[in-house]
């Protein structure tokens, strides 16, 4: 490098978030609405015990959100370096572009504006990766592929999807050969293994009775999961990156991006540090942009997903001067120098991990008593819908005879398959809840702890402690269940359309209830129209923008219009396989 910047190795600043606050200090709210049923799963705890609701922050909405790029006289440059490629952004993508492109012989500085590297979660959906060969878990790739452009409305990039499946394995693979020591836990296991990468397999093996082929919202066996989440596994990435003579500069904050004219190369950046330095830095060969989504910068979901503009983003990832992340930095600067910001409608990723039994197809009735959707559907699905309900939420509700139920019912994010005696339901450490979400086994008794859950041995219990000072909404919810009930006994949902076999009457008491929230927003889905053969970021006219590229969350072209869960884990695995593929091609210039 030009001139060697001291930077921050192993460094946790007072900023970085360690998963232990970040669960204790995470959002919980959906809507309005307490999420009871977000975080359920086999840990010791339910999460909802330690996470605290935060103070609420009303951060300002402005028309503009994407204002005028500054003015940065070179009379304030305090510094300038060189170097041939900088990534913008030190998470999944970030470190595994700087990877890919140090591995191909080029000298990366990566600038970060938190303390640290950031992460989060810790779910990849791939195809054909080392593991799932030794399994024998395969499908198809064209109707997996196909299930997520139909739900998408055919608006995301085929082309990427098609790249995700076709690389996603061996990408997977390239991370794994950091993790020599790699531990593969079943979805039943009870314990982590000590001082080892820990990799879970999620609803995997999927019950004897679901057959894709039959189903309204298919899904597929993709998804695996780090616990208690990624950290471990990209703090190896983070090191191997050093190994291989990549730069970091954490708490600096790139201001704007250097392309003469707005009509040739992006040859560099201007950046801030952290006590209000400006430093120049020169890029020989690229720019790469992993700056995350914008979900927390309110005036752009106001502008480019107004509909959201509402919805509580969970993550508490702050940088270095203690505001949040993931504020759309990278989208903003590209757009001042022509990067064409995909056409929408842009996808907030809400899905629910669902009620007291998941995202299980159990009959869902409004806050006025009234079914309303077919319940059959993926956890986004059931978000999109319960967003238009009152008080956005519905009644989760279904009877005794449950535990024989699990096993017909789908499989994805939030389902619950099997039921367990309580000394076999698998519990992990609570510290693993954010990274495993709901996992797909309970037991009658860790059932019975769920919050705020009501039990009736009645229907007219039932229906009076759901809506106590109501007569109206009872007799409402009387009449659907009453309704639902004929339909199950027909075997023909002909107000839905719900399979059959899924269609289970409410008539053994005791009878459950309780409260299915819309999901929080994880991340908004939508960034900058790239050539997926290389990530070179586009201009409004579809031409390249030479030295520009893109990964991750500012990456279009992967979710619009809505976010499918039919391959679970996927949003991590583009930002892995794109990264790489970034830092590969910006290596080669």
């Amino acid at each position: 490098m030009g001139e060697k910047q001291n930077v921050l190795e192993k460094k946790t600043s007072k900023h970085a978030v360690s998963r232990r606050t970040f669960l204790k200090d995470s959002v919980m709210l959906a809507g309005g609405v307490l999420s009871s049923g977000l975080l359920l799963t086999g840990c010791n705890e339910n999460p909802k015990d330690y996470l605290k609701k935060p103070t609420a922050e009303n951060p300002e909405i402005f028309n503009d959100w994407l204002g005028k790029s500054p003015e940065i006289p070179d009379s304030k440059i305090k510094k300038i370096l060189n170097t041939d490629i900088i990534v913008v952004g030190a998470g999944v993508a970030g470190l595994n572009a700087a990877r890919a492109a140090s591995e191909n012989g080029a000298e990366v500085l990566v600038i970060e504006k938190a303390g640290t590297w950031q992460c989060r979660s810790g779910q990849y959906g791939t195809l054909n990766n080392k593991i799932q060969r030794s399994l024998g878990i395969t499908f198809e790739k064209n109707t997996a592929i196909l299930e997520n452009m139909k739900q998408m409305g055919y608006r995301a990039d085929q082309r990427i999807w098609n790249y995700w499946a076709d690389h996603s394995g061996e990408d997977f693979d390239w991370l794994l050969e950091l993790a020599p020591d790699l531990a593969v836990l079943p979805e039943t296991a009870t314990q982590l293994a000590e001082g080892k990468i820990n990799l879970l397999l999620m609803h995997y093996p999927v019950p004897a009775s679901y057959n894709r082929s039959e189903e309204n919202s298919p899904t597929y066996p993709t998804v695996m999961s780090f616990l208690p989440d990624q950290k471990s596994i990209l703090e190896r990435v983070f090191k191997k990156d050093q190994e291989q003579g990549c730069e970091f500069l954490f708490e600096t904050k790139v201001c704007q991006l250097l392309r003469p004219d707005d009509q040739s190369r992006v040859e560099g950046v201007i950046c801030e540090d952290i006590k209000g330095n400006y430093i120049k830095i020169n890029a020989k060969k690229a720019v790469i942009l992993a700056t995350g989504d914008y979900s927390n910068n309110k005036s752009m979901v106001k502008a480019l997903m107004p509909w959201a503009v509402d919805y509580v983003n969970v993550f508490p990832n702050k940088d270095a001067k203690g505001k949040p992340t993931n504020t759309g930095d990278g989208h903003i600067m590209g757009a001042w120098i022509g990067g064409k910001i995909e056409d929408g409608p842009h996808a907030p990723v809400v899905h629910t991990l669902g009620g007291p039994m998941g995202t299980d197809a159990y009959m869902l009735a409004n806050d006025c008593g009234k079914r309303f959707v077919n319940e059959d559907i993926g956890g986004q699905q059931l978000s999109c819908s319960l967003y238009r309900q009152p008080g956005n939420f519905a009644w989760q509700i279904f009877d005794d005879k449950w535990p024989e139920q699990l096993e017909f019912m789908g499989v994805g994010h939030g389902s619950v398959n099997h039921c367990l005696p309580v000394d076999q339901n698998p519990k992990l450490p609570k510290i693993c809840a954010w990274s495993l979400g709901r996992t797909a086994y309970t037991s009658r008794e860790d059932f019975l702890k769920t919050q705020d859950l009501i039990i009736a041995q009645s229907m007219d219990e039932l229906v009076s402690k759901i809506f106590p000072e109501n007569k109206e909404y009872q007799e409402n919810l009387k009449k659907t269940i009453a309704r639902y009930n004929e339909s199950a006994n027909k075997g023909n949902d002909e107000e839905f359309g719900k399979l059959a076999k899924r269609m289970f009457p409410i008539a053994t008491p005791p009878f459950y209830a309780g409260k299915m929230p819309a999901g929080i927003m994880l991340f908004a889905g939508g960034g900058f129209t790239i050539n997926p053969e290389n990530c070179n970021v586009l201009d409004k006219n579809y031409d390249s923008i030479p030295g520009l590229y893109a990964a991750g969350n500012v990456q279009g072209g992967r979710f619009v219009g809505d976010y499918p869960v039919v391959t679970a884990g996927v949003s991590h695995a583009m930002a892995l396989g794109f990264g790489r593929l970034a830092g590969a091609s910006a290596a080669k210039l």
